[in-house]
């Protein structure tokens, strides 16, 4: 009787061990298939949509072929040429170039769209005329112009000053609505309370990685 009893508490460890390793092994299991599941899962990546892609490879063909556009300066040649990407409170950005002219000590701005109707680049009917900030000349022109962007790109500033009293005669926010460039003159005060300006980020035109 002893002897029986010893045999079925013997047997009674080994089944207790056996299940203690299986259930081991199936923790180990899972602990491993949870942390395999976490090394596949891809991290999260920030998605551009269609037409912005779209519309900077337009403006990568047409900074291709910028010289067929007209700068307003005739047969100048240009000394160089920069643009800029610039969202001007708008999903989709638009496209500032601009070419500086070292001996008349201005710059030329123009302004471009992408008409995702048409699959086309549009440009504004208006060339912006700036100072060439590599230049210090007496002979800058009676008006001397600025464009700079509003912060959180809600658009382009664009202020000319009389450089005899200094006052700013100009002052104007252009801003992108309706499929177009819309151009509205600021008071006084309007102008005086805009938000801190951001930082223009402008690359020479054999840089292309804004558009890439």
């Amino acid at each position: 009787m002893k002897k029986m009893c010893r045999i079925l508490a013997s047997v009674g460890t080994l089944l207790l061990t056996a299940c203690t390793v299986s259930s081991n092994r199936s923790t180990q299991t899972t602990s491993t298939s949870v942390t395999e599941q976490k090394k596949e899962t891809p991290e999260p990546k920030e998605t551009v949509s269609l037409e912005v892609m779209e519309a900077l490879h337009a403006y990568n063909e047409l900074l291709d072929n910028i010289d067929a556009y007209d700068f307003g300066m005739g047969d100048v040649k240009e000394s160089a040429t920069q643009y800029s990407v610039v969202y001007l409170d708008s999903e989709v950005p638009q496209l500032l170039v601009t070419r500086y002219y070292d001996r008349e000590h201005i710059a030329m701005n123009m302004i471009f769209w992408y008409e995702s109707s048409t699959k086309k680049c549009m440009a504004f009917n208006r060339i912006f005329q700036t100072t060439n900030p590599s230049q210090n000349s007496t002979s800058d022109p009676e008006g001397t112009g600025m464009l700079s962007l509003l912060e959180g790109n809600k658009g382009l500033v664009y202020a000319e000053q009389n450089q005899s009293t200094k006052e700013t005669i100009i002052k104007q926010l252009l801003t992108y609505k309706n499929n177009g460039i819309v151009v509205r003159n600021l008071g006084a005060n309007e102008y005086g309370s805009l938000p801190n300006n951001a930082k223009l980020i402008s690359l020479p035109i054999d840089d292309r990685q804004l558009l890439q």
